[in-house]
């Protein structure tokens, strides 16, 4: 995909002629009705539920919203690290904030490349270097996710944080099926195989991904650069670790911090299989079943999972779009 074509998704593109559509009418007049009969017929019951919830601390809230902060510092950092230009950590922490807004739209990370290559461009960056920091960035990220993946399987000792592990994966394998589980993991494979060997997407992917191995490199001959890409690489993982256990710690979890630390990392990998934005639909579950699984009561961790992501997945959206609509406006993006 081109940087124009990842440009292209970031103007907004206003249609409202949806709204006078007959099928949207009939869809309204079917979901609201639906949606009230669905409240009054389990408003007992789900009230009863909401007056188990804990009151949460607010301290420990205001923990998960600065570590949410610390967050977007961290991917500024990593940028100007990767690209090596003077950017200024202001304007590059802005654009982090753009890039989370963007990407609430765009499944993939889609939204937060298309800025960050937008953004290295208008700094007079060729595009191929563009890309390649971008790429360079991304597989650092991943690699920190891998280590510290290694990291908290070895220093794991309890039974309670390995269920919690394998809870997500067990309750996917129950409801499926051992075979048609097995048997997805393995289409999957196998479609990766395939498409890695086609010759289209080989010619495709093949600069990208030479461009941002000698990027790579180059990074290799500056210590002072590398150091500072992966330690915020490792920030990024370690603040979102901390905005989880605090939300697990306001509403009473006993959850301890590398318990919390193992749960997020693998159920994030578990939740990136599924193509939404930000994993949405997927990582919620996965971080709540791990989480109860490791001692939490269910609706407690249910609940601090649903907190922790509307402070650091939904919250950041406001400024974002607002930092988006200034950097537009001085033609930084």
């Amino acid at each position: 995909m081109s940087t124009l074509a990842l440009s292209g998704m970031l103007r907004p593109r206003l249609r409202m002629g949806w709204l006078r559509h007959p099928w949207t009418l009939v869809v309204v007049a079917l979901a609201v009705p639906t949606a009230v009969m669905l409240v009054m017929r389990f408003r007992t019951e789900v009230g009863a539920r909401l007056s188990s919830v804990p009151v949460p601390t607010w301290p420990w809230l205001m923990a998960c919203g600065l570590a949410s902060s610390c967050f977007f510092l961290a991917n500024g950092l990593a940028l100007r690290a990767a690209s090596g230009l003077p950017l200024r950590l202001r304007t590059a922490v802005a654009v982090q904030l753009a890039a989370a807004a963007a990407n609430r739209v765009l499944p993939a990370g889609l939204g937060a490349i298309a800025v960050n290559i937008r953004y290295l461009e208008r700094q007079k960056l060729t595009c191929s270097a563009c890309l390649s920091a971008v790429a360079a960035v991304k597989i650092v990220f991943a690699l920190a996710h891998v280590g510290g993946i290694a990291l908290t399987a070895a220093l794991v000792g309890g039974s309670g944080t390995q269920d919690a592990v394998i809870a997500p994966i067990r309750s996917v394998t129950a409801s499926v099926g051992s075979g048609p589980a097995l048997g997805g993991v393995a289409l999957c494979l196998v479609g990766c195989v395939m498409a890695g060997l086609h010759p289209r997407i080989r010619g495709r992917l093949g600069p990208a991904l030479r461009g941002a191995g000698q990027h790579l490199a180059l990074l290799a001959r500056s210590p002072r650069r590398t150091a500072v890409l992966l330690l915020s690489a490792a920030a990024t993982k370690v603040t979102q670790i901390v905005a989880l256990a605090t939300c697990v710690w306001a509403f009473g979890g006993s959850v301890s911090l590398l318990s919390v630390a193992t749960i997020y990392l693998v159920g994030a990998v578990v939740a990136g299989a599924v193509p939404t934005a930000g994993n949405i639909g997927a990582l919620e579950p996965a971080l709540a079943i791990g989480l109860t699984a490791a001692g939490g009561d269910a609706v407690s961790m249910f609940a601090a999972v649903l907190v922790y992501r509307l402070i650091s997945y939904w919250l950041p959206v406001l400024p974002g779009i607002a930092a988006l609509t200034v950097l537009r406006r001085r033609g930084i993006l």
